[in-house]
Parts: structure tokens; sequence; C-alpha cells
């Protein structure tokens, strides 16, 4: 995974550099030493997830500890304010704070909640065949841009485009796209803070009245 992940942007940064798009200091080393430093972050997370007859926007903090352990709060909207989703790295479980439960959930890796986190996606570069590297600027803000077909294959998710900022090289956006080119998530990245401290404790399941759901 980890040579993957250089491999990527030693190509990245040798296009960009070469074409006067990013400093020549913004080099591979410095790409890669940050991407592969990352064993935690916290960052607020805007997801617009869309299908055939509405938009429905999510308000979320995420939690994420390497190698394999999630943490998803829900902020908005108000019906859902509260919710917890944990993936521990075996099980994972949403709780519903309007009931006090937790619900015993399956194929965490397959759900939108997984596939929005920067560690997910991490884990589908390391498997992608084919990565299109581009490049884009917002603003004065000169993006990285990665696209590839998702490998546990989903009609509503199948290809999947990530903006970087090509100078802190934390995400900014990822659009989740299914099989007929349509986007049917957003997702917008902010505050993104690489490294805090995270304990296990905060990914740690409280089985009470716990059932499948």
């Amino acid at each position: 995974m980890y040579r993957r992940i250089v491999c990527v942007f030693v190509i990245v940064c040798v296009v960009f550099t070469g074409c006067g798009i990013i400093k020549p200091e913004m080099n591979f080393e410095k790409a890669g030493k940050k991407l592969l430093g990352l064993s935690a972050y916290t960052c607020d997370v805007t997801m617009r997830v869309t299908n055939n007859i509405s938009t429905m926007e999510y308000k979320l903090k995420h939690f994420y500890k390497s190698p394999d352990k999630y943490r998803v709060e829900v902020i908005a909207p108000k019906e859902l304010q509260g919710q917890v989703t944990i993936f521990n790295g075996k099980s994972s479980y949403i709780y519903h704070p309007e009931i006090d439960q937790y619900l015993v959930t399956e194929n965490f890796s397959g759900s939108v909640e997984y596939n929005a986190f920067a560690g997910s996606f991490m884990n589908h570069i390391k498997k992608a065949e084919d990565i299109k590297v581009s490049s884009e600027t917002e603003g004065e803000k000169k993006l990285i841009v990665l696209e590839f077909e998702m490998q546990e294959l989903n009609n509503y998710m199948r290809f999947e485009k990530i903006w970087f900022d090509a100078e802190a090289i934390v995400p900014v956006k990822a659009e989740i796209c299914g099989s007929d080119g349509k986007v049917s998530v957003e997702i917008y990245y902010d505050n993104f803070v690489c490294n805090p401290r995270l304990k296990d404790g905060d990914f740690d399941i409280i089985q009470k009245d716990s059932k499948k759901a």
C-alpha cells in the first residue's frame, strides 16, 4: 500500500514540477512522507448523497486512527443529530441517541460512510489498476486530482475522484460516481487535522442492548 501511494505521488510531483504548477521543493518525498505519516486525523465533513428522488445533505465529524478504526458523528440534519457510527477494526455499530441503543451493522467497507473517509480511498488507491492524475486550480489554490475505478463494484459507487491541496497534501473534496457516470456522493473536507491524539477508547463499542441492524 505504501509503495503504491508513493509511486502515485512520484508521478504527480514530477508532472507538476515540470509544468511549474507547484514549487520544486514540493517533491514526492514531502508528499509521500505526509501520507505515510498519517496515523490519525479528524475533520469536518459535508456529504451530499443523491438518489433517483432527492439529495440529502449531512454535516459530519470524522475521526480516523490507522489502520482500521473509524468514527462518524452526525451534526446535521437535526433528526439524526448525535448519531454515531463506529468501526473498531472488527465490528461496526450505529448508536441512536433517541433510543439510547447500539445497532450492530455489517459490511461497513461497502457503505457510503466508509467511502467518505480519507483512510478508505488510500485502500482504493492501493487496489486500483489505473489511476488518472491531473491538476486543477481553485482560486489561488493548486489541486492534485486523482481518479480511479473502485474495486468493490456497485452501481451507485463505481468511480472515485479526489482533490488534494497540492501544498498541504490534505483532501479538499471527493466525488463518487455510479456506473452511469452521475455523481451519487459529494464530500467536502474542512479543518483537516493530521495526527491528533486519539485514544482507542474513542472507538470502543458499548454493547448495551445491542441489536443487529
